[in-house]
């Protein structure tokens, strides 16, 4: 373990709806399971992560085990309800997790599928994270920062504010929220703040920033929070407009100072074609010949013409709008007569889902659609493939891209969010500016004709982009930054009071 620079070990509390490799629809369950690790093994801190224990996580195949049984916890709307919690740790280190069980409130099969709208979808992670803060209480760890994760638990620093706000064990604790994906924030009518545990009065302030007549737990969050952050620094720049802001530009920008975006980092020890045992044939810079051999490996696999020679693209995404997918249905059929080959792994929007099982059956030679989610063979898609599109609408931070990078597979992105901020056009990557076909198709072209015609700059850009380093070590630091600013912040306040 690196040795710290700081006398006392800062203590942190994770605080969200999912956590990787136990529980994940997303990109945030990675961030929440490895950026403890850094922060515990690069900077020595003292990190524990509370999530919820859904019906599907298998607590024997984690070892999981029951610490506290029948804890009675008094729920925002003055109601008692019980709670077993649950402890396991991140794989392969001593960082604790926090299973609560609530099997009352979290009832679906999913991670948010518990109820229908409105209130009923919220319920079950505003208990949680009333819920959160008494275990915290009763295991007597009194955390200096509690850091949440998107709109789930973002009531958590109002409640502080309130009622909390006598708690002597809560008293010295600042707070920090990351906004993964702004486009999801978690409302309920105005008139429901009884399930908060607020009055009305206490929530007119988003009310009246926001013009609408509703509550919005984000929103609340922005406002109450010590620090404010987002996954990447261009995304922190984009939400502060109206084009990307989701209805919140304006809570955003009254809090500019307290607000900013950290790059995410990956785990490469997840991602690396030297080790990962889904690659099937293991390779690195010395040995990129050994890439065509997974090509080869997952062209026969999936039905697809074998040949070393065709480029084979893909694209390993949830299938929302969001990514961009009417542009690859756009250009499928100038790819294939490109002698290009495309193969998509995911799930997501039936009517999406359809579009690439038609294309397949239209070009069943070079096309190939993986309606799963299948994260061990993504990293066999990633080291067979030679380029990834990832042409989003919007896009936080994007990690697809990341990992592609480190498998040598060229990404081609838009420009936007954290696409922009991790892909250098022409040097590791291919970038285009306009969400519409005739940029997408011109980025495309030009990343085909680099590859069948410059083959010796096609090796220098794989090359340069597997040397890329978005490991966690530089963001974890910026992470500590924030922590204190919090912690500053926090203390400011308190001396306003």
């Amino acid at each position: 373990m690196a040795k710290t620079k700081y006398k006392d070990r800062m203590r942190v509390l994770f605080i969200a709806s999912e956590v990787a490799p136990f529980v994940k629809a997303g990109g945030l369950a990675d961030i929440v399971g490895s950026l403890p690790k850094a922060l515990a093994e690069d900077y020595h801190m003292d990190v524990r992560i509370i999530v919820p224990r859904y019906k599907f996580v298998e607590l024997n195949k984690w070892q999981a085990e029951e610490i506290i049984k029948g804890i009675k916890i008094k729920l925002p709307n003055g109601r008692l309800t019980k709670v077993d919690v649950y402890k396991t740790f991140i794989p392969n280190t001593i960082i604790p997790i926090y299973l609560l069980d609530m099997p009352k409130y979290f009832i679906g099969e999913g991670i948010y599928d518990h109820g229908a709208q409105g209130r009923e979808s919220c319920l079950p992670f505003i208990n949680f994270s009333k819920a959160a803060l008494e275990v915290i209480r009763a295991m007597d760890w009194q955390p200096e920062i509690i850091h949440i994760h998107d709109w789930m638990p973002a009531i958590i620093p109002k409640w502080l504010k309130t009622i909390f706000k006598n708690s002597t064990f809560f008293r010295k604790t600042a707070t920090v929220l990351t906004i993964h994906n702004i486009a999801f924030q978690g409302k309920m009518d105005f008139k429901e703040a009884k399930f908060l545990g607020l009055k009305r009065r206490e929530l007119v302030q988003p009310l009246y920033m926001n013009g609408n007549k509703e509550i919005n737990i984000l929103g609340e969050g922005v406002l109450n929070a010590d620090a404010v952050n987002t996954v990447s620094p261009t995304y922190a720049q984009e939400i502060l407009t109206r084009k990307f802001g989701s209805g919140l530009e304006k809570l955003l920008n009254t809090q500019k100072k307290s607000f900013t975006g950290i790059l995410n980092g990956i785990d490469y020890s997840s991602f690396d074609p030297r080790i990962n045992n889904d690659t099937p044939v293991k390779y690195w810079i010395d040995s990129l010949d050994k890439k065509v051999e997974n090509k080869l490996l997952l062209q026969k696999k999936l039905g697809l013409t074998q040949s070393g020679d065709l480029p084979l693209i893909c694209t390993i995404t949830r299938l929302t709008e969001q990514k961009g997918l009417d542009l690859i249905e756009d250009v499928l059929k100038e790819l294939v007569d490109m002698g290009a080959q495309f193969i998509i792994l995911g799930t997501g929007e039936e009517e999406i889902e359809k579009i690439f099982v038609k294309a397949e059956k239209k070009y069943p030679e070079a096309v190939a659609a993986e309606m799963r989610f299948d994260t061990n063979f993504a990293q066999a898609v990633y080291a067979g493939s030679d380029m990834i599109l990832v042409p989003s609408r919007f896009e936080p931070c994007g990690l697809s891209q990341i990992i592609g990078m480190r498998f040598g597979t060229i990404p081609i992105v838009r420009k936007t969010g954290g696409l922009a901020d991790t892909v250098r056009d022409g040097y590791t990557g291919f970038v285009f500016c306009h969400y519409d076909k005739p940029a997408f198709l011109w980025a495309l072209q030009r990343a085909v004709d680099i590859y069948y015609n410059q083959k010796d700059f096609w090796r220098k850009m794989q090359v340069r982009a597997m040397r890329k380093d978005f490991s966690w070590t530089g963001s974890a630091k910026k992470y500590i930054w924030l922590y204190k600013k919090a912690i500053r912040n926090h203390n400011a306040e308190m001396k306003k009071e």
